[in-house]
């Protein structure tokens, strides 16, 4: 008999058909009808989901690397530090929601000064991200040349608004 042969049988349930193994026994009334699945007790039970930390309830003034090469944002303690906390899709959606950008800085090296964009396209940088700005006229810039080694691309110090300053948008403009 080919395997060709054997699958067949076995598929349509043919007289060289595999023993099948037998069925579960119900359980009885009496019995706890509890599961145990890698040694937790409930199977069915909802995986815990870890709560993603957001923006809101932190400090109220941040610092926003833009990663050469991801173009994600990383959240860095200072102006001129490229390492820090990636955002999570929670600390973005804040972002988007209470976020106000107050300013852009871009650092180039040296080297390559000739290739650092316009003032327009610095200032212009938050809005790729979604992030409120006020005007580009009161957005405060900052753009600078550093020596080999020292981080360089994109900065945006962002403050993140109270509820107060979300019902009253005029207040904020100011």
């Amino acid at each position: 008999m080919s395997i060709f042969d054997r699958l067949i049988s076995t598929l349509t349930g043919g007289d060289n058909a595999p023993a099948q193994p037998p069925a579960k026994a119900p359980a009885s009334e009496g019995e706890e009808k509890r599961q145990r699945f890698m040694a937790r007790d409930d199977a069915n039970a909802e995986p815990e989901k870890p709560v993603e930390k957001g923006l809101i309830g932190g400090p109220s003034l941040i610092w926003l690397h833009v990663q050469p090469t991801t173009q994600r944002l990383v959240l860095v303690p200072e102006l001129g530090v490229a390492e820090g906390e990636e955002l999570n899709g929670q600390m973005t959606a804040d972002l988007h929601r209470v976020g106000w950008c107050e300013e852009v800085a871009y650092h180039a090296g040296y080297d390559q000064y000739w290739k650092m964009p316009s003032q327009e396209a610095i200032l212009r940088t938050p809005s790729l991200y979604e992030i409120p700005t006020p005007l580009l006229n009161r957005m405060k810039l900052e753009t600078r040349l550093v020596k080999q080694g020292e981080p360089r691309g994109f900065w945006m110090h962002v403050r993140v608004r109270t509820e107060d300053e979300l019902l009253h948008p005029d207040d904020s403009l100011a």
